[in-house]
């Protein structure tokens, strides 16, 4: 048994013949929808529309990230300060064992 090679190109019936052309037509046409108001279609377009809502979402939240927590983390200062008192007790206790009562306060990065 040969199977010939799928083009998805060429017509399915042959297209120099009236019903090879009505075949084709009423093979990729659905006759129902000049059964149906105009309202019905526009919501069919509509819901059609809706399926490229997340696509075009999903990119545009990448293009936003990429390039606005860079410009975020370039305009506001990410360096902060604390005073150690209002430190945790083992933390506190660590630094002034460490380094004495002559640090007041502690800096760090507030990161993303």
């Amino acid at each position: 048994m040969a199977f010939r090679s799928f083009d998805i190109d060429a017509p399915r019936w042959d297209q120099s013949t009236f019903m090879g052309r009505l075949k084709h037509f009423f093979n990729i046409t659905d006759c129902r929808t000049a059964l149906l108001p105009d309202s019905r279609l526009d919501e069919a377009k509509a819901l059609r529309i809706t399926y490229l809502h997340g696509p075009i979402q999903v990119m545009m939240v990448g293009v936003f990230l990429i390039f606005m927590v860079p410009a975020a983390c370039a305009l506001f200062p990410q360096r902060c300060s604390m005073a150690v008192s209002k430190l945790e007790p083992e933390l506190r206790d660590s630094i002034i064992s460490q380094y004495g009562d002559g640090v007041q306060r502690v800096y760090f990065n507030k990161g993303l």
